[in-house]
């Protein structure tokens, strides 16, 4: 059962940092369609995901990562404070040379229908 979750308060965030509003209701509501492999970062559990804010150069703000062969975790360009932030995917390894990847998503709606379909295809529908 999926379960309303926290996501990091202003004080911890970019300054004129904010969430989309899809995320917001999203983490409020805890409604959201499968994502496997991929899962949302909650605050009370993602004190490590919070240090990767700026561990290679970037005003990052991470929200979800993937269980996968690449581990990749999806965050918020922190730079970004018009309230609709662009999708930056650091990869766990900082590998940026697999044919077909993306590395970044328009903003968290785009990012969030990738993660649907990627989701699908591996439940084979």
């Amino acid at each position: 059962m999926k379960k309303p979750f926290d996501l990091y308060p202003n004080e911890l965030l970019p300054s004129g940092f904010q969430y989309p509003e899809s995320l917001k209701k999203i983490a409020a509501h805890g409604a959201f369609q499968e994502i496997i492999p991929w899962w949302f970062y909650n605050v009370q559990n993602g004190g490590l995901a919070y240090k990767l804010r700026e561990s290679d150069g970037r005003n990052l703000v991470p929200f979800a990562k993937c269980d996968d062969d690449d581990n990749d975790i999806a965050c918020f360009d922190g730079d970004d404070i018009g309230g609709n932030p662009k999708v930056l995917i650091k990869n766990h390894f900082d590998k940026f040379d697999y044919p077909g990847r993306r590395y970044s998503y328009a903003d968290f709606d785009e990012w969030y229908e990738a993660a649907q379909a990627y989701a699908r295809r591996l439940r084979g529908q």
